[in-house]
């Protein structure tokens, strides 16, 4: 069905309030008109949105488990059509099985949660009552059909095959049990302008010199006027299109406008957001029309497989791509709007994420969310809507009806420089590979031909990939092609795992149960109830299917390798201490690898952790906790995602290595510093380098040539005792005072010791530009600093401060002026230290560390 393009004279009257909603018995209500009889309680809703989100505003929700699957849901509202002879009713995504009556007239019967519906109302009653019927899934899920080839355990209920609908709320082992059932997409009646836009095909391409942007547009006139002239508009830039007549009476336009030297897009970590505006003008001969047509921008993308890899290129330049696997902030009502994406893409953006993964499991997102990642600069990992199952795909009425979901999809993504890769499916050939399937039943013809088909037809610019594993002798093989990595994680590899396994591009990895903060456990823990084996806490601890542990095991494991204790007598003896370990273990591991593969002499292109963000309050596999406040390990991850980092690795015999990496277009001049230090305060050497590190590139420095004599900086050799327990690489612009990058090794390892003074003072003031800035110093090694000050948001927390340093931090107010208040407290520190406010103003600029 077309797109409905917003243009001169399109009214649309968006249908949000004054809704409705009942629940009845499967099948006990067949038409509106006996919804009265039934005797039911209605409650208000709102749409966009689900039965869940309605039900938790009525205060009738919670996240305690909920079949929605199990019952009818009527929505209702009492409407009048525009007075125009044109007028369509519009819904962008009903969920899932629904029926669309205007009084008892049936207009409408959508089987798919993930296709725009358009319904012509000419001809009907003006006042009118819009019913849509939601029908129980149960109920088509029990139907008798073919068996699939492969059973999954992702799902309870096989036959969620057949329905095209999202896994969210239907599986059981780790996501919340609240089906999506409702109009969770607006819904809005359009009236018609003087033209109709049929369809719009919008290409934006790169030439030598030359941007390029390709229109070929299908439209209808009003009747009683014509088309005379038709010109596309990049900015200001115009140009003319030849006008045609269609087989169906259509006007077709089409034509290209080259503009000379456009300003490219990148990635945030690379470089620019240009956006250029497009508009379609049209003379009617005494009246013109304008059709916004969106947003494009010019870049060019291209995959390498060199050597069996994957790796993207951006405008030439390789890209080492970074983020995570995206959940809708709220998965209750699944809401869309750029009020509530910007938030959490804003904080990946701020994490150094440049990439964002929409995985098989979720839902096609809504346009704000590729604006803004257009906007942000952020890359979108696409897949398509299948997961780990045997779909249907030989069935005709499936097959057209996926098909026809494909093309609603790129068709509105179309002008998106955001999107990087379209990718078949989560984890189905892995899940039938890892079964013992032979390989021709890993996929099919619709993976295989139909999707890369529409992909090629609507985006050429962008790879396809078969699926999200996939590439090696076997799928999951991280090896070669996209894998998805658990080595370190859920499989309790060492952390030297994450090299031996020479991981290529993996848009999947790194999944743990990362502990939020005190704030976030007090609002879901009953009163008085600690962490741990209480079952409101390990309800929300994620698991596998079947397995016999949870992601909690696995933060154990780490914990206990990491800083040689045991979890299980911790979290019984000192369940405060078990909680600080544990949001740094995770932190700690995360970093570490993502260190590895980003540093020089990696054959890893990309990295995308699984989750950024909860689905609910707990310890989740997100980085940010479902109430939007980033977690211990996120600030981890921010600080290895950054354009311009510094990574320490142990290479045994041959010393430590210092890995300087700079994203940027300008090369980086600076000074790199290393020191050691032994008991975490004596500093026993350090010396000094000038380095270049050119743009968009690694530099590897050997701490052998910092030094340039031997020191056993690895401690590998062991001639006697350790003569340092730390070391702290530093790269500072020349002339600056503090570092601008940092990276912290400890060649022992990290152990449980905690001291009772570490000399740590910690200062808040306002500067001359009415900033709040947080200043810690420590005379002796403050490691994984937690920052407890209410009202403000923090740019930095968790990080190591080194013997005789700083860190300055800048506070953002969170709707609040009021002084910072609160205390700080390292790992290695008995007690917190409370922070001062200084009245004296000073100049933080620059300072951030």
């Amino acid at each position: 069905m077309a797109r409905i393009w917003s243009c001169d004279g399109v009214n649309r009257e968006e249908l949000a309030a004054g809704w409705t909603f009942a629940s009845v018995a499967p099948g006990s209500v067949s038409r509106p008109s006996d919804l009265h009889a039934a005797n039911l309680r209605w409650l208000e809703a709102q749409v966009p949105g689900t039965v869940a989100s309605a039900l938790r505003q009525a205060k009738q929700s919670t996240f305690e488990p909920q079949d929605l699957d199990a019952s009818d849901f009527w929505f209702c509202r009492d409407s009048v059509l525009p007075e125009h002879l044109s007028v369509q009713l519009s819904f962008e995504g009903l969920a899932t099985r629904a029926d669309v009556y205007w009084n008892d007239q049936l207009l409408l019967q959508s089987a798919s949660m993930f296709l725009e519906q358009h319904i012509d109302m000419a001809g009907l009653p003006r006042s009118g009552r819009l019913s849509i019927h939601f029908k129980a899934l149960n109920q088509e899920l029990a139907l008798k059909r073919p068996r699939p080839r492969w059973r999954t355990r992702l799902v309870e209920k096989q036959q969620l095959r057949w329905i095209r609908t999202t896994l969210l709320g239907r599986i059981p082992s780790w996501a919340p049990h609240h089906a999506s059932v409702g109009p969770y997409r607006p819904a809005a009646l359009v009236t018609k302008g003087l033209v109709s836009i049929d369809v719009a095909d919008i290409r934006a391409s790169l030439s030598g010199e030359h941007g390029l942007v390709h229109a070929k547009i299908e439209m209808h006139a009003k009747p009683g006027q014509e088309i005379l002239h038709a010109a596309l508009m990049v900015n200001d830039q115009r140009s003319s299109l030849d006008l045609k007549l269609g087989p169906s009476g259509q006007v077709v336009a089409s034509g290209e406008l080259r503009t000379l030297s456009p300003r490219l897009w990148w990635p945030h970590t690379h470089g620019e957001q240009a956006l250029y505006q497009l508009r379609l003008l049209l003379d009617l001969g005494g009246a013109e029309v304008q059709v916004d047509l969106g947003k494009v921008g010019f870049r060019r993308l291209a995959l390498s497989q060199e050597d069996g890899g994957f790796g993207l290129e951006v405008n030439g330049v390789p890209v080492f791509c970074r983020g995570a696997c995206w959940t809708p902030p709220d998965v209750m009502s699944l809401g869309g709007t750029d009020a509530e994406l910007r938030p959490t893409l804003l904080a990946a953006r701020d994490a150094g994420m440049n990439m964002i993964r929409v995985g098989g499991t979720m839902i096609y997102e809504s346009d704000a969310f590729y604006r803004l990642c257009d906007e942000l600069g952020i890359l979108v990992w696409q897949d398509f809507m299948f997961a780990n199952m045997d779909y249907p795909v030989t069935d005709a009425a499936f097959a057209n009806m996926v098909r026809t979901e494909a093309e609603q999809f790129l068709d509105r993504i179309q002008t998106s420089p955001c999107l990087a890769v379209l990718c078949g499916s989560s984890e189905v050939e892995q899940q039938a590979a890892m079964l013992g399937l032979g390989k021709e039943l890993w996929t099919n013809d619709f993976f295989a031909q139909t999707l890369p088909e529409l992909c090629a037809k609507f985006r050429p610019d962008v790879p396809y990939w078969p699926s999200s594993p996939s590439g090696g002798v076997l799928p999951f093989q991280v090896d070669s092609g996209v894998s998805h990595y658990y080595g370190v994680g859920a499989y309790l590899r060492p952390l030297e795992d994450a090299r031996r396994s020479d991981v290529r591009f993996t848009s999947e990895c790194l999944g743990f149960s990362n502990v939020p903060d005190d704030v976030t456990i007090d609002a879901f823990m009953p009163d008085g109830q600690a962490p741990g084996h209480h079952p409101v806490w390990k309800e929300r601890v994620p698991r596998d299917s079947g397995a016999g542990w949870d992601f909690e095991d696995v933060r154990d494991h780490y914990m206990r390798s990491l800083f040689k204790v045991d979890p299980a007598a911790l979290r019984y003896s000192d369940p405060a201490r078990y909680l600080q370990l544990a949001r740094v273990t995770t932190g700690e591991v995360i970093g570490a690898t993502l260190g590895e593969w980003r540093r020089f002499g990696s054959r890893c292109r990309g990295a995308l952790l699984w989750f950024l963000r909860d689905l609910r309050l707990g310890a989740g596999w997100g980085l940010i906790d479902a109430s939007g406040r980033p977690k211990a390990a996120y600030y981890y991850a921010r600080r290895s995602m950054q354009a311009l980092a510094l990574f320490i690795s142990d290479e045994g015999l041959n010393g430590l290595v210092i890995h300087a990496v700079n994203e940027s277009a300008e090369p980086y001049h600076g000074r790199l510093e290393l020191s050691l230090y032994r008991h975490g305060e004596v500093r026993t050497a350090t010396a000094t380098k000038a380095v270049t590190v050119a743009p968009r590139s690694t530099l590897a420095v050997r701490a052998d040539a910092i030094f340039e004599h031997f020191l056993d900086t690895a401690y590998a050799y062991r001639f006697g005792p350790a003569g340092h327990d730390l070391a702290v690489a530093a790269m500072r612009l020349e002339g600056a005072e503090r570092p601008q990058v940092e990276a912290f090794h400890f060649p022992l390892g990290f152990g449980d010791v905690m001291h009772g003074d570490l000399g740590v003072e910690a200062k808040a003031c306002q500067d001359a530009a009415g900033d709040w800035w947080l200043t810690i110093r420590s005379r002796k090694l403050a490691q994984s600093v937690a920052i407890d000050v209410q009202g403000f948001a923090l740019e930095d927390h968790f990080f190591h401060v080194a013997p005789g340093g700083e860190k300055a931090l800048r506070l953002r107010p969170l709707g609040s002026h009021a002084k910072p208040s609160g205390s700080v407290l390292p790992l290695n520190a008995r007690q917190e230290t409370k922070i001062i406010w200084t009245q004296a103003a000073k100049d933080q600029a620059g300072g951030a560390s």
